[in-house]
């Protein structure tokens, strides 16, 4: 069986600045979180996590990580960080 990684990544959800926003968190590989603001439509729910959509832009294999690039700039000014491959969303159902 392979494994699928679709190119989301596991984030925190919170209240935006108005009711058509929301404020994503998504934790890098040592730990450290990058906010952003976006509409609410750009968020996917599976079961109870949600998986933001974002740009691949260097995959390290043998670390085990992806270089993404966030869809908006973060509040910190960052807009690529490091993600370990558990946080990136599976897709279901796919067999070799």
């Amino acid at each position: 069986m392979e494994t699928i990684y679709l190119p989301e990544v596991r984030c925190k959800v919170s209240d935006g600045f108005t009711d058509r926003d929301i404020t994503v968190s998504v934790t890098d590989e040592r730990g450290r979180e990058q906010f952003i603001h976006v509409l609410k439509s750009m968020v996917n729910k599976v079961s109870e996590s949600f998986f933001l959509p974002v740009g691949v832009v260097n995959v390290d294999h043998r670390g085990g990580r992806v270089l993404i690039e966030l869809p908006i700039e973060a509040d910190s000014g960052a807009n690529r960080m490091w993600i370990p491959f558990h946080s990136f969303r599976v897709e279901s159902g796919v067999h070799a």
